[in-house]
């Protein structure tokens, strides 16, 4: 059971929403500090801890999803001293968030959470949620060789979103009928990458396949570890049929080729049966989602379109959705390629020559 809603309220930067995902694609736009991320990590957090405790009984679940909750929630968002109540939207005195995720019409997780620190679950009925996997903006293949360890025996910068990752990532791939359905969605990354992604003696390797042998993964430009890595996972069953991704920039150290095909990559998936988040910046992603969704180009995939804003940085996050993204009022990203649209014209017909003539 996938997401299908969520409601939020003083949550992060989030005052009051309510948002309906599709099945397919979510993309995720608007300017830096608007909660996109902190949206895809509450989400992460939520399918997480309930699909590790989906065959607790329902005594055991509620002692067990709380202390799951926050150590989840600790982990990833990070926040001073573990103390999640940190988490809750700031006001004047002692405030309350509240948050439930549905999936489907009668599956839901929640837990309200107060500014001093007390967590309670108030919703647990998902008993079907699926693997859930959070590709966060630095990619995981370079640290990848003993990072596990060192991440469950020593204080690290990371969040927990990494050291997940790269438990996913440890999978060995599949064999039989689920490995050869799943090599037409590995087959376009192995053809980006020229070859076929391994990993021996805790390390990731590229096999060429055009004579150049075998190549370190860590060797690779950081946008190829990228897509190493979505090959891997697919290859290794996280990323099949009725599972949900997230992926925090795909576009973060991608040359605009790249990009191109990475949108077709995520596009097959989720018509292959994987829900997709994604948060991105770049015209170039926005553009390509926005196409396919109102040409309906194949294959065909239901896709929504958020946009985050905020009036201030102390205002509350607002969301905008819709089905095309030229149906959004609200998009930051047209908005800022508009302008500088304009800062070229402005620059062509009125600056001055080195010669003081204008440009006729």
């Amino acid at each position: 059971m996938q997401p299908t809603s969520i409601t939020v309220r003083r949550f992060s930067a989030f005052e009051d929403l309510e948002l309906g995902f599709s099945r397919g694609l979510n993309v995720f736009i608007g300017e830096n500090a608007t909660g996109k991320s902190h949206m895809m990590k509450l989400l992460y957090v939520l399918l997480a801890v309930a699909q590790r405790n989906r065959s607790a009984t329902p005594s055991e679940a509620q002692r067990r999803w709380e202390e799951k909750l926050h150590d989840k929630l600790a982990g990833v968002f990070r926040p001073d001293g573990d103390r999640i109540g940190r988490l809750v939207h700031r006001g004047v005195g002692r405030q309350e968030a509240k948050v439930t995720l549905h999936c489907g019409t009668d599956q839901a997780v929640g837990f309200s959470l107060s500014s001093l620190d007390r967590l309670r679950v108030t919703a647990m009925t998902a008993t079907k949620v699926p693997r859930s996997i959070f590709l966060p903006t630095r990619e995981a293949l370079a640290m990848y060789e003993g990072f596990i360890s060192a991440y469950e025996n020593r204080e690290l910068s990371f969040d927990e979103t990494y050291y997940d990752l790269c438990k996913a990532l440890s999978g060995t791939p599949l064999r039989g009928p689920r490995m050869k359905k799943a090599r037409d969605l590995i087959e376009p990354l192995e053809e980006i990458l020229g070859g076929r992604v391994v990993l021996k003696g805790g390390r990731f390797y590229v096999h060429s396949k055009v004579g150049e042998g075998v190549i370190e993964a860590h060797l690779l430009a950081e946008g190829y570890r990228k897509i190493a890595s979505l090959a891997h996972l697919i290859a290794n069953g996280s990323l099949l049929r009725n599972s949900v991704l997230f992926w925090d920039e795909p576009e973060a150290n991608l040359n605009p080729r790249l990009v191109t095909k990475v949108v077709d990559v995520l596009r097959s998936l989720a018509a292959g049966g994987v829900q997709v988040f994604v948060s991105t910046h770049d015209y170039l992603v926005s553009q390509e989602f926005a196409l396919a969704a109102e040409y309906r180009t194949k294959p065909t995939v239901p896709t929504r379109f958020f946009a985050f804003g905020r009036q201030s940085l102390s205002a509350p996050v607002q969301v905008e959705a819709a089905d095309r993204l030229h149906d959004l009022d609200d998009n930051a990203i047209l908005q800022e390629f508009a302008e500088h649209y304009d800062r070229e014209q402005e620059l062509f017909y009125g600056r001055p020559t080195a010669q003081g003539e204008g440009r006729e």
